[in-house]
């Protein structure tokens, strides 16, 4: 009979794993349209809770700031430790609501408001013949004294345009249907949002309870070492998520803020939407901003053409000094990763999963380049050579390294912006282990 110790057995059941992976690795691969598919109707299923550990994290510092006020006044009272610690929990988790809440509705009360304003001013029949004649007159100017000035003459765009609409009515019937598809989807986001805002209020109310079950079912299934490495990807994935979403927030606030002082300085209509615009999709690195600046440069154009043009020249501007300045002092360069990697992340995730991956795909790569870079400085770590990537610049051949002549231990690293450290601080652990609270 064969034992679990034998040396055949082990090597058979390595072996049958390795075909067992195999097979699985194939399969995924040949059929990776399904996989991704079945992967999007999962995350779709689950997308309240998503939402709800993305403003989790977003009310988390408010809840910080007011249960650490509240624990202070409430030292002085009577009341038990255990007492103090529910109450500033409850107020805490209620202000932090309180203020979330208030953000998004100043947010909409200023936006909608000017939305509809602008969409009614811009598209009234008024103003739709103002820019016909304008783009008329620009169009005859530009084609004078060309072979197309006698074409326009025959060719009636106007009339152009009807004949089109004529033969295209059942494509934009098709159209109109499916935009009431999408104002459906539009419409279960917002229902999914809601539902996550009430996970967010359980999360934030007992997340050291969440915190320390997740620990539990680690330790039991792992050995220590498992365990311990699983709980360091923890603290690298909450370092991760929250500095980059609560970063990219009072980045993009300080930059609406901003955009918004500057448009009223120069005197640019439609400032209040077009700020709100440029900081909202501020949040998502590197096209978000375009994105705004786009939207609010069309509004801009269709009132006055020089108007847009001095948008553009400040926001470009604008972003110049965000992404210079203000942002890396902001997030002060802790996600150690290149505008290239950036750019390939937010298109990558991007095109799997939509928005949601654009916004949280950068803090998602930013741990798995991480966890890369520990695995190779690791392995460079038992073979003594130098972790330093300019190191290798000029090398030819691995010998090259020798010239380094360097300490290098055999213990884990940690990573830490550009370097790699050995010691991390043991309180950055997840933020609370009290079970008693």
């Amino acid at each position: 009979m064969f034992r679990k110790d034998n040396r055949y057995f082990r090597l058979g059941l390595t072996l049958l794993t390795v075909i067992i992976l195999s097979v699985l690795f194939s399969v995924t691969l040949i059929n990776i349209g399904t996989v991704f598919d079945a992967l999007k109707r999962i995350i779709a299923i689950f997308s309240f809770v998503i939402y709800g550990i993305v403003f989790a994290y977003l009310m988390n510092p408010v809840l910080k700031l007011s249960e650490g006020l509240l624990q202070k006044l409430l030292a002085r009272s009577n009341m038990t430790e255990r007492g103090v610690k529910k109450l500033s929990r409850g107020v805490g988790v209620v202000i932090s609501l309180l203020v979330f809440i208030a953000i998004i509705y100043g947010l909409l009360a200023m936006v909608i408001p000017q939305l509809i304003d602008s969409v009614t001013d811009t598209f009234s029949a008024e103003n739709l013949q103002s820019y016909y004649v304008k783009i008329t007159t620009w169009l005859n100017n530009v084609v004078r004294g060309t072979f197309l000035e006698d074409w326009l003459r025959e060719h009636d765009p106007v009339r152009a345009v009807q004949d089109w609409l004529s033969k295209e009515q059942q494509s934009i019937l098709s159209t109109l249907g499916s935009a009431v598809t999408e104002a459906y989807g539009v419409a279960k986001v917002i229902f999914n949002m809601v539902i996550g805002v009430v996970v967010a209020v359980y999360l934030l109310i007992s997340k050291e309870k969440f915190i320390a079950q997740a620990k539990k079912l680690v330790v039991s299934v792992f050995k220590p070492a498992g365990a311990d490495r699983l709980f360091e990807i923890g603290r690298l994935t909450n370092r991760s998520f929250g500095g980059f979403m609560v970063g990219k927030l009072i980045d993009s606030l300080i930059i609406g803020l901003l955009s918004y002082l500057g448009m009223v300085i120069l005197g640019l209509p439609y400032a209040l939407i077009s700020s709100v615009l440029v900081g909202l999709t501020n949040i998502i690195p590197f096209f978000g901003p375009l994105i705004g600046i786009v939207i609010g440069g069309i509004l801009i154009l269709l009132q006055s053409p020089i108007d847009a043009l001095y948008f553009l020249i400040f926001e470009i501007i604008l972003q110049q000094v965000d992404g210079n300045i203000i942002g890396p002092r902001i997030l002060g360069g802790r996600l150690g990763i290149s505008d290239f990697w950036i750019l390939v992340s937010i298109t990558v995730f991007g095109s799997l999963f939509g928005f949601g991956g654009m916004l949280l795909g950068v803090p998602v790569f930013t741990v798995i380049y991480t966890l890369v870079s520990q695995a190779i400085n690791n392995a460079l770590s038992k073979k003594k050579l130098s972790q330093r990537t300019e190191d290798y610049y000029t090398i030819l051949t691995v010998e090259d390294l020798k010239k380094y002549d360097k300490d290098f231990s055999e213990s884990t690293v940690f990573y830490s912006g550009d370097t790699f450290e050995t010691e991390y601080d043991p309180d950055e652990d997840f933020e609370f282990d009290d079970p008693n609270a």
